[in-house]
Formats: structure tokens, C-alpha cells, sequence
């Protein structure tokens, strides 16, 4: 497993750090999570849900082995796995009980049968915390930009919570080394490559009937695509995901076009034009066939994950392919796999992982 197989105790950045848990009452601790709330947690953690914080999943299972822990995970969790490399490390996960969620809302009556000892949310679903200070459960916190929307270095900060959250040391100092290597290399190649030189890309991550919701500034997308050597048209909407009409994307027109794994969109919808009421067919990125479905390994690339140093440098060889003629994905990959997962992939479980799927998006 990924954190069992590295040898040197985590070490997180300056910049990551965050009070160690203290004492607080008979056999209880306190943690303070990424939102700065004061969360008291008994000392042993067994029964942990998680809610909205869905990447989490993933590096549990890496750091526990198992989900033996886990009784309860958001259905878009289940999905994401049911399509994912994380049943080869967690064949249980698929069995683990999502219905105190539905549509994103947590079900209080049905979370408080699971007798969580902690849920774990996104920062940006508030009303996760909301909901479980109501109940009396245990909430810890997990913010998306807590590095800036850096998905390479979201996953460190995570790790190291999720850490006291288990009241047990990560020991991952290899995988932050490997992550921050892929940042230093990938920025080297494209130091001097001109603004002029850059593609312009655009991310979609839904759909609305009369717009497409698009990625802005401080958003995921907009790192994945400032790291990897191009310029985010869609950040002169603004922060966040914005909703925009095609009307707007014909004058951003993009030469690139990532649609993220949380929608069951696909490359060939657009090729085909087969969205009502959206016409792609004048979009420079469709008439150049330059529409790409994100990956999916351990879980969806588009936010942070265990797999985001592999994310960055697909991302880069996509944008400038001519600057990473070198880097074969695949072996890049399989080495990766095998030196943190334990997992040695056969040629077509590596291809699974960037085949397009419908079935994984979230909420299907």
C-alpha cells in the first residue's frame, strides 16, 4: 500500500503546518482541521464516513489497506471506484454503505445509524459541518484551496490530516518527494516557452439547459492548466465554475478542451454534436479533435488525488506534446503504481485508466 510502502516519516512544508492534537478530555483528542475548527475526536478513530471530501477515499484505503474503517462513503465515492484501479487495492470498497447521502445532502437520520466516531467533508460543502454539529457528530474539515488549488501539494496537506485524524504517523516522504520532483520537471521544460506559445484550453465540468458550467480562476482547472503550459480562457469569468453560453465559448474559442470525469459527457458528444441546443462544430478545439476526457486511476484526476503528479504530467505532454516527446505514460505509470501502490498493471489496466468512461461520473 502507498503509505506502508514508504520508509521515511512525512514532512510537510512550513507553509502546511498545523497544530499537532492535544489532549482534551477522559480518552479524547482535539484536531484542528483545515477550516480551523477545534473538532474533538476519541482517541481510537474506527468508524469514519466520508461525506464530500470524495478524493479521500482513495488515499485511505492506500493508507489503512482496507476499509474496515470506513461505514459509510458518498455514492459519487462508490461510482468513482466501481470504475477505478482502487477496487485492485480495495475490492470491499463497492460494499460500503452511501445511502445517508443523496445528491450531495447528507441524511441525518440515516448517518447516525453508521455511528460514525467522524465524517469527513469538503470545506466547501458547509453544509456537511452543518449537519453534523446538529447531530453531534464529529466533522473535520478539508479545503480545496488549502495550497492554492497546487493539487500536487493539496494531497501532502491532506495526507498529514488525515494523519492525526487516525491518530497515526503517514510515513510518505518519497511520494511528496516524487510529487514535487514531477512540479520541478514539468515547470523546467516549459520555462521558456512564450505566452504566444501557450494553447488556450478550456475545462467543462456540467451542463445546464441553456450553458455549459465552466472551471474560472482559483479553481482546479485553472492550475492544471497554468502548470502544464497553457492559458485558461475561461478565467476572465472569474473564481470559481461559472455558467456560460456558447455564445461566450465561441469568442473564448479554445484549441483545447477537458471535460472532467464528474459528467458522463464525452470527446465523441461534441465530434457528433449531439448536445441539444449547443452547436460545438465552430469550436477550434472540436475541429481539431483536440477534446480530451480526463483519466481516472485511483480516482478522478481532475482534483487533488493520490495520482496528481501523473495528472500534471499528462496534462503538460497534452499541452505541449512536442516538449514531452520522451515521456511514455505508460511506463511512467506502471513504474508509478508499482513503486507506491504495490500494483503491477497489465498493459490494458493502464489504458483503462485514460479510456473514457459515462459510468464513472458522479452521481450515475
Amino acid at each position: 500500500m502507498l503509505l506502508l510502502l514508504l520508509g521515511m516519516p512525512f514532512a510537510s512544508d512550513a507553509s502546511a503546518a498545523t497544530p499537532e492534537n492535544r489532549a482534551s478530555g477522559a480518552g479524547t483528542r482535539i484536531v484542528v482541521d483545515q477550516v480551523g475548527n477545534e473538532v474533538e475526536l476519541p482517541a481510537e478513530v474506527n468508524r469514519v464516513v466520508i461525506a464530500s471530501a470524495w478524493p479521500l477515499a482513495s488515499v485511505f484505503c492506500l493508507f489503512e489497506g482496507n476499509v474496515d474503517k470506513l461505514v459509510g462513503l458518498d455514492p459519487a465515492i462508490i461510482s468513482a471506484a466501481e470504475n477505478s484501479l482502487l477496487v485492485k487495492v480495495a475490492p470491499k470498497i463497492v460494499h460500503v454503505p452511501s445511502g445517508f447521502s443523496k445528491n450531495g445532502v447528507l441524511n441525518v437520520e440515516e448517518l447516525l445509524k453508521l455511528k460514525p466516531d467522524v465524517v469527513l467533508y469538503a470545506s466547501a460543502v458547509p453544509g456537511d459541518y452543518e449537519a453534523c454539529k446538529r447531530a453531534g457528530i464529529p466533522a473535520v474539515g478539508f479545503r480545496l484551496d488549502v495550497k492554492g488549488f497546487n493539487a500536487v501539494e493539496t494531497i501532502n496537506s491532506w495526507m498529514e490530516l488525515l494523519g492525526r485524524v487516525m491518530n497515526t504517523a503517514i510515513e510518505a516522504e518519497d511520494f511528496v518527494a516524487y510529487g514535487r520532483d514531477m512540479q520541478h520537471k514539468v515547470a523546467e521544460r516549459l520555462k521558456d516557452v512564450p505566452q504566444s506559445g501557450r494553447p488556450r484550453c478550456m475545462f467543462i465540468h456540467g451542463y445546464e439547459a441553456s450553458a455549459v458550467r465552466v472551471p474560472g480562476a482559483s479553481s482546479w482547472a485553472d492550475y492544471w492548466i497554468g502548470a502544464s503550459g497553457g492559458v485558461n480562457v475561461a478565467s476572465e469569468a472569474g473564481k470559481g465554475t461559472k455558467s456560460v453560453n456558447m455564445e461566450q465559448i465561441y469568442a473564448w474559442n479554445p484549441e483545447k478542451i477537458f471535460i472532467t470525469n464528474f459528467l458522463p459527457l464525452l470527446p465523441d458528444d461534441l465530434y457528433g454534436n449531439r448536445i441539444t441546443g449547443h452547436d460545438w462544430t465552430p469550436v477550434e478545439a472540436v475541429k481539431r479533435a483536440a477534446v480530451r476526457k480526463l483519466p481516472l486511476g485511483m480516482y478522478r484526476w481532475y482534483v487533488t488525488c493520490s495520482d496528481s503528479a501523473l495528472m500534471l504530467l499528462w496534462m503538460a505532454k497534452e499541452n505541449h506534446p512536442e516538449l514531452f516527446a520522451d515521456i511514455d505514460m505508460n511506463r511512467t505509470v506502471k513504474d508509478f503504481y508499482r513503486k507506491f501502490y504495490g500494483l503491477a498493471l497489465s498493459d490494458g489496466e493502464v489504458a483503462s485508466i485514460f479510456e473514457a468512461k459515462r459510468e464513472a461520473a458522479a452521481g450515475i
